[in-house]
């Protein structure tokens, strides 16, 4: 199943024509929840991370 996004309802570069150079094509992801295998992307899903280590943080 193909999901699209609506055009958007208001034209940005009418109202900010400074960006209007940096417009590029992008593409939106539609992540849905799954059960999610050791072998498996975990892209939308959990993050596999080994339990052994401990996971990352910023202490500021």
């Amino acid at each position: 199943m193909t999901r699209t996004t609506p055009p958007s309802p208001v034209d940005m570069g009418t109202w900010f024509p400074e960006v209007l150079p940096y417009a590029k094509t992008s593409t939106r992801l539609h992540p849905r929840p799954a059960a999610v295998g050791v072998r498996e992307s975990s892209v939308g899903g959990p993050v596999l991370w080994p339990t052994d280590e401990p996971w990352p943080y910023c202490a500021e």
